[in-house]
Formats: structure tokens, C-alpha cells, sequence
């Protein structure tokens, strides 16, 4: 029977799955544009299906700052098609969420013929836990950071005599950049997880590297969020949790170590 191409033949042991997986440069590139496309495709329905809804949505992502405008302030615009370009943004924004099963699944799909059979099923897992990871940190930047950040922004002129009011373009990129960033950020231990297993790293050169994580961390904290240090340390403090819990999910799920050259990034040197 003759098997696709990037399929291994059942006949082939586990030792050498990934050994008889064999794909050119060409193959490769034209694997990932399929599976660029597919996502592309959901997001694009995605979309289509929150269009209707992307003035609900603004009224949802603009409520952790209504509360803390102080009196005559709030939201406005200077643009004729402003308002329109931002219910569609937030349309954008939504359908990412919405297709974010399918894209994480096509991401799947492009590295799971490089894996061992049994690393393979775990398929449907990954989709689960990489959907949740991502809306859990929104959710988190949403309902804990937002709220912080936002009175933390309005009482620094209040009583002053000024009005704050806020553009909603900006607003709108600001709250969809934020929640974006943290939705990434929460799949670092579930990264770590995947990487540990196929043995790129280990438990011990996580560790090793802790210190040099932790300054990459508040330095991404300060490029990724506004200059102040409320929201860097919202940011910081909450992925440096992660990275522990990474090297936890490392060390319990790891693969086995056969040797000092095991893995193949090992940490700094001593």
C-alpha cells in the first residue's frame, strides 16, 4: 500500500518514525501554505459570523473604563467612518477568539508528522489546552488587569480641570493589543510542555536559564505595555508564574533522560 507523502509506512518501528519522516524544503513550504490557507479560510468566517455583533462587542471591551471616566469625560472620535472601521475591528478581533480552535488545530496538523505516533494523538488535547490557555489570558487581562489599569490612567489627571477623553481607535488598540499579548503569553507552560517532550528542553536547563528568563521577561513586559510600571508588573509578575509552571509541566512530563547530551539545548553553562 502506498502511503502520502510526510506519512510514515505502518510497518516502520517507533524508534524510527521521525526518521522515515522525509519532506524537501518545497514540500514543507507548500505544507504550511495549506495550512495558512485553511486558517485564513476560518478566520475569514470567523469574522463573518461576529460582523453583526461588533458593536456589542465594543460596548463589552469599553466597560472596564466607563466606570472610572471622571465627570465630562469619555469616549469620541474625529473621523466620519471611525465609529464603522472600529465595529469592524472588533468584529476582527472576536473572530480571532472564535477561530483560534481551528488555527491552533492547522498549526497542529503542520509539526504532527514530524512526532512519534504517540505524541501524535495528542491532537485533540493540544487544541483544547492551547484554546483555553489563549482566551484564559485574555480573560485574565480583561477582568484583572483592564480594570487596574484603567483607573489607575483616569486618576492620574482627575481634579485637575481636564476632561479625559479618549479616542476609541486608540482605546480599541490598546484593549485588543493587551488581551492579544497575554492570550500569547499564557501558552508559554504548554509550549514548554510540547518542547520538553520532544526532548528540545529540559527541566534542568529551564532552570539554569531562570535568571536570564526573568530579564527577558520584564524587558518584553516593558516593550509589549504602556510606560508605566502597574501594567509591566501585571504583565512580568503573572509570566514569570508561568515559566515556573513550565518547568513543573518539564519536569513531570519531560522526556525521560538517556544521557548527559539528552536534550538538545541543555541550559547556559555553568
Amino acid at each position: 500500500m502506498q502511503t502520502q507523502v510526510g506519512e510514515p509506512s505502518p510497518d516502520v518501528s517507533a524508534e524510527d518514525e521521525v526518521d522515515a519522516y522525509r519532506m524537501t524544503l518545497l514540500e514543507h513550504l507548500l505544507e504550511l501554505r495549506r495550512r495558512v490557507i485553511f486558517a485564513g479560510l476560518a478566520l475569514v468566517i470567523a469574522v463573518c459570523v461576529m460582523l453583526p455583533l461588533g458593536g456589542e462587542i465594543f460596548e463589552w471591551l469599553k466597560a472596564p473604563a466607563e466606570p472610572y471616566f471622571p465627570e465630562g469625560g469619555g469616549f469620541t472620535t474625529r473621523k466620519v467612518a471611525e465609529k464603522f472601521l472600529t465595529y469592524l475591528k472588533c468584529s476582527l478581533f472576536a473572530g480571532a477568539f472564535l477561530a483560534s480552535p481551528v488555527v491552533f488545530f492547522q498549526a497542529w496538523r503542520f509539526v504532527a508528522p514530524g512526532l512519534y505516533r504517540r505524541e501524535r494523538s495528542l491532537a485533540l488535547p493540544f487544541v483544547v489546552s492551547s484554546t483555553l490557555c489563549f482566551v484564559g489570558g485574555a480573560a485574565f487581562c480583561y477582568y484583572l488587569l483592564l480594570p487596574i489599569a484603567m483607573q489607575f490612567f483616569m486618576s492620574v489627571g482627575a481634579g485637575d480641570g481636564i476632561a479625559s477623553q479618549i479616542e476609541i481607535a486608540e482605546y480599541l488598540a490598546f484593549v485588543t493589543r493587551l488581551m492579544l499579548v497575554f492570550g500569547a503569553v499564557f501558552e508559554l507552560p504548554l509550549l514548554i510542555f510540547f518542547l520538553a517532550r520532544l526532548g528540545v528542553v529540559s527541566a534542568s536547563g529551564l532552570r539554569s536559564f531562570r535568571k536570564y528568563a526573568i530579564v527577558l521577561i520584564f524587558a518584553l513586559a516593558a516593550f509589549v505595555t504602556p510606560p508605566d510600571p502597574i501594567t509591566q508588573m501585571m504583565l512580568a509578575v503573572p509570566l514569570v508564574v508561568l515559566y515556573e509552571l513550565g518547568v513543573l509541566t518539564a519536569h513531570l512530563w519531560g522526556r525521560p533522560p538517556l544521557g548527559d547530551d539528552d536534550t538538545l539545548w541543555q541550559g547556559p553553562a555553568a
